[in-house]
C-alpha cells in the first residue's frame, strides 16, 4: 500500500473500533469480559481491547487513580457500569431525534480514535520550523508551530522547559514563540456544549400530549406507555421489526395489539413524542435509582476512596494555590460561557461562532496561566507527579521503527501490519478493499482541506477582529477547524433512528426531521435552530462506503489488539506486565 492508503486504512479501522467499542459498552456482555482492571482475571478474551490499551496506558497511572486498590475498580465501578447497563437505558432509534448519550459518546469516540492511532502507530517524526519564529497572524504558521511544539514535546525536551517556565512565570509571552504559537492553535480547537433535562416539564408535556391523542384508545397509549420498562430482548425485538418492515418504532409497537388502528400523521407524530418523551422520564428515574439509591451504596463508597487518594494533591493544591482568587476566576468565566452558550429563539441569526469562544478563551486565559504558575513554583510534590506523568503520556507517542521522516504519517508502527493484512487477502480481495481505501483517502483529503479553510478564516477574523476591536458575523466563519469536529459530525450523522411517519425507510442523524426533532425542548417548545451550528454547514461531505474493508479487515485488527493488551508491549519493543 501507499504511504495514503495505509494512513486511510488506519483511520477506517480505529475510527470503527473506537465508535463500536464505546458504544459497546452499554452492554452487559462487554462490562462482563472486558477484563483487568474491572475483573481481576487477566485471561478473559477481553470485549474491549482499544479501550483497554488507552486505559493502560493514559488512565491507570494519573495522579492519584494510581494509588487506588484493585477493590474500586472489579467492586466500585464494575458494579456501577453494570448497574448501569441493566438499567437499559434508552436508544436513540426509539426516541427519533439523536439523545444526550449518543452525542456525548460520538463526541468522546471522535476524540478518542485521534488518541489510539498516536498510541497504537506513534506520532510522525518531522522536520522543525529552522527559524523557530512563528507568525499567529499566519493560519499556515500557527498549524505548523502546533507540529512543532507536539515534535518537541514527544522528541524533544520541551515538556521539561515548560515546567520549568511556567513555575518561573504566569505570563504566556514569557514562553519560546512555539509555546505561544501552540497555544493560539488551541484556543481555536476548542469547542463546547451543553444539554441539559428536566422529569418535571417532560410530565407536564406527556400530559399534553395525552390531551391531544384522541384518536389512539387507552390499550394502545398503554402499550407505548410502557414500552420503555419492557426488557431489552423484547424492544430489540420490536425494533429489528421497525428496521426490516420499514415502519416506525411506534407502529411496530401498536402492531402488537389485537386490534391496531390506522393513525393520521399528526396523531403518528404526537404517539411518537410521546413514547419519547416516556423512555427519556425513564431513563432519568434509572439514573436516579442506580446513583442515588442503589443498595450496595458502591457510588459512595467510590468516592470515598477516590477523596482519600486525592487528598495529598488536594492538601498541596490548597498550600500551593490561592483557592478564593482561582474559585472567582472560575466563577467568572463560567458566567462569561453561559451567556455567551445561550441561545435566543428569537435572535437565532446570532448564533455564537467559534470566533466568539476564542475570544472568550483568550479574555481568560491569563487566570489559567496564574493557576498553573502557583501550583508548579510553590507545590514542588505537585510539580513532580504531574510532570512524571506528564513525561508518561508523550512516551506513549513515540515512534520507534525507524520510518523514514514522512513515512510515518502512514500508520506509523502501525503500517507493516496493516500491509501484511492486506496483502494475505486474495488478489480479487485485496483489489475491492484497495478501491475502498482510496475511496476513503480522497475523503480525508477533503476533510483535511476544509479543516484548513475554516482554520485560515479563523486566524484571519481573529485578527481583524483585534485591530478593529469588534467581532465577526456569523457569515465571516462557515463551520469549525478541526478533524475532531467534522469526524464527530459524521458520527452523528450516522446514527439510525426510526422512521418520521408510520411507514418508510429509518432516518440517520442528518435527516432534518431528526435535527428538528433534537432542537425541541422537553416543554416540546422549539429551541433556537440547531442549522447555524451545523459543524460541517451545507456542503455534504459523506463519509464513502467501507463495509467490505470491515469485514474483511476489521476481525484481525481486533486480534492484534488483544494480543497487544495480552503483552503489553513496550514502546522500545520489550514487554512489560
Amino acid at each position: 500500500m501507499t504511504s495514503k492508503e495505509a494512513h486511510a486504512l488506519f483511520d477506517i479501522l480505529t475510527s470503527h473500533v473506537t465508535l463500536s467499542e464505546i458504544e459497546n459498552l452499554k452492554y452487559p456482555k462487554t462490562i462482563a469480559t472486558f477484563g483487568p482492571p474491572l475483573q481481576p482475571s487477566a485471561t478473559l478474551k477481553t470485549s474491549s481491547p482499544l479501550l483497554r490499551i488507552l486505559l493502560q496506558s493514559f488512565i491507570l497511572d494519573l495522579p492519584g487513580l494510581r494509588n487506588v486498590t484493585s477493590h474500586f475498580w472489579t467492586d466500585s465501578i464494575n458494579r456501577l457500569t453494570t448497574a448501569l447497563d441493566d438499567a437499559n437505558l434508552s436508544q436513540s432509534y426509539d426516541k427519533g431525534c439523536v439523545g444526550i448519550r449518543r452525542t456525548l459518546s460520538t463526541a468522546v469516540a471522535s476524540i478518542v480514535e485521534s488518541v489510539s492511532r498516536g498510541r497504537l502507530g506513534g506520532y510522525p517524526k518531522q522536520s522543525l520550523k529552522q527559524d523557530g519564529a512563528y507568525d499567529r497572524t499566519n493560519p499556515d504558521d500557527v498549524v505548523k508551530a502546533w507540529d512543532d511544539f507536539l515534535q518537541r514535546i514527544i522528541y524533544g525536551d520541551l515538556l521539561d522547559k515548560m515546567f520549568v517556565k511556567a513555575a518561573e512565570t504566569d505570563k504566556l509571552s514569557d514562553h519560546e514563540p512555539v509555546v505561544q504559537a501552540a497555544h493560539q492553535y488551541a484556543l481555536i480547537m476548542i469547542i463546547s456544549q451543553v444539554l441539559t433535562a428536566d422529569i418535571t416539564e417532560m410530565r407536564k408535556r406527556v400530559k399534553q400530549i395525552e390531551q391531544s391523542m384522541d384518536a389512539l384508545e387507552k390499550p394502545q397509549i398503554d402499550l407505548l406507555r410502557k414500552y420503555p420498562s419492557r426488557s431489552s430482548k423484547e424492544q430489540q425485538k420490536i425494533r429489528s421489526q421497525s428496521e426490516s418492515r420499514s415502519i416506525s418504532i411506534v407502529t411496530a409497537i401498536l402492531s402488537t395489539a389485537s386490534s391496531a388502528l390506522p393513525m393520521s400523521e399528526s396523531t403518528h407524530k404526537l404517539a411518537l413524542d410521546y413514547l419519547s418523551l416516556h423512555l427519556a422520564i425513564r431513563d432519568r428515574e434509572q439514573l436516579i435509582q442506580v446513583l442515588c439509591h442503589h443498595s450496595p451504596d458502591f457510588v459512595t463508597t467510590s468516592i470515598r476512596e477516590l477523596v482519600a487518594v486525592y487528598d495529598p494533591i488536594i492538601r498541596a493544591l490548597h498550600k500551593a494555590v490561592d483557592l478564593g482568587s482561582g474559585v472567582t476566576d472560575l466563577q467568572n468565566f463560567l458566567d462569561d460561557l453561559i451567556a455567551l452558550s445561550q441561545l435566543d429563539k428569537a435572535k437565532a441569526s446570532k448564533v455564537p461562532t467559534i470566533q466568539d469562544f476564542v475570544h472568550l478563551l483568550q479574555k481568560h486565559q491569563g487566570s489559567s496561566h496564574v493557576f498553573i504558575h502557583q501550583a508548579l513554583k510553590n507545590g514542588k510534590e505537585l510539580s513532580e507527579w504531574y510532570h512524571e506523568y506528564a513525561s508518561h503520556a508523550v512516551e506513549q507517542y513515540k515512534q520507534f521503527n525507524g520510518l523514514p521522516e514522512g513515512e510515518g504519517t502512514a500508520a506509523g508502527d502501525f503500517t507493516a501490519y496493516l500491509n501484511d493484512l492486506v496483502f494475505k487477502l486474495p488478489e480479487d480481495e485485496r483489489h475491492t478493499v484497495l478501491e475502498q481505501i482510496d475511496r476513503h483517502a480522497a475523503f480525508l483529503d477533503s476533510l483535511a482541506q476544509r479543516s484548513k479553510d475554516c482554520m485560515d478564516a479563523t486566524v484571519r477574523a481573529s485578527l481583524a477582529s483585534e485591530k478593529t476591536n469588534t467581532k465577526s458575523t456569523e457569515n465571516e466563519l462557515k463551520g469549525s477547524p478541526g478533524m475532531f469536529l467534522l469526524k464527530w459530525q459524521h458520527f452523528i450523522d450516522s446514527t439510525t433512528l426510526t422512521p418520521g411517519s408510520s411507514n418508510g425507510a429509518p432516518r440517520t442523524g442528518k435527516s432534518q426531521s431528526v435535527r428538528d426533532a433534537t432542537a425541541v425542548d422537553v416543554e416540546g417548545n422549539e429551541a433556537a435552530t440547531t442549522r447555524q451550528v451545523d459543524m460541517t454547514e451545507k456542503a455534504e461531505l459523506a463519509p464513502p462506503n467501507v463495509g467490505h474493508v470491515l469485514r474483511r479487515l476489521e476481525p484481525g485488527f481486533k486480534e492484534e489488539l488483544r494480543r497487544m493488551v495480552d503483552v503489553r508491549k513496550g514502546k522500545g519493543g520489550g514487554a512489560e506486565e
